[in-house]
């Protein structure tokens, strides 16, 4: 009966624990866009420019659009952002696929900024700047960066282990009962 019992538990946690591992691929795996952007701080002061670099490895002498935008609600026409007098601009990758340029603000929120090919279809994950005025308020504060990680697979894993526990000691008191 026992081992029945702790079969069946590690059959029930293998399961718990096995759509936790999947996820964690499907993070990581051969799907991820080719371009990466870096900038200088994700929370930048408006109406003072702000450099951020992109790399693109395997699309060295490309030319790419980068696009920054409003995130917010309802955009208003004075919340603007200029990449070089623009709110999207195409910048020419070096021969080790890298381009660094300048974007300014004008106005305190969050912003969007993503890289796309000639035809429009993206080449980089969603990022996301915050826009303080430059007394730090009204739109944030220079609190924490958003890392954009996830903590679900560790919660799966957690549920699981309590899981398995309980089932543990709900077979050691039926043992200690018969025994």
């Amino acid at each position: 009966m026992l081992r029945r019992l702790i079969s069946a538990m590690a059959i029930t946690a293998a399961a718990v624990l096995a759509p936790a591992t999947a996820a964690a691929a499907d993070e990581y795996g051969p799907g991820e866009f080719p371009c990466e952007i870096t900038f200088e701080s994700t929370t930048v002061t408006v109406g003072e420019p702000f450099g951020f670099t992109i790399t693109c490895p395997d699309l060295a002498g490309a030319t790419i659009t980068v696009q920054i935008a409003f995130a917010g609600e309802a955009a208003a026409a004075d919340q603007t952002v200029e990449v070089a007098g623009a709110d999207a601009e195409s910048l020419t990758l070096d021969e080790d696929g890298t381009v660094s340029s300048t974007a300014t603000v004008s106005a305190p929120g969050d912003y969007t900024v993503q890289v796309f090919d000639d035809d429009g279809n993206p080449l980089s994950d969603v990022y996301t700047i915050t826009a303080v005025t430059a007394g730090g308020g009204a739109g944030g504060g220079g609190g924490l960066a958003a890392t954009g990680s996830t903590s679900l697979p560790y919660l799966v894993v957690a549920g699981g282990l309590l899981l398995l526990g309980v089932g543990t000691l709900l077979a050691l008191r039926m043992r200690a009962r018969r025994g």
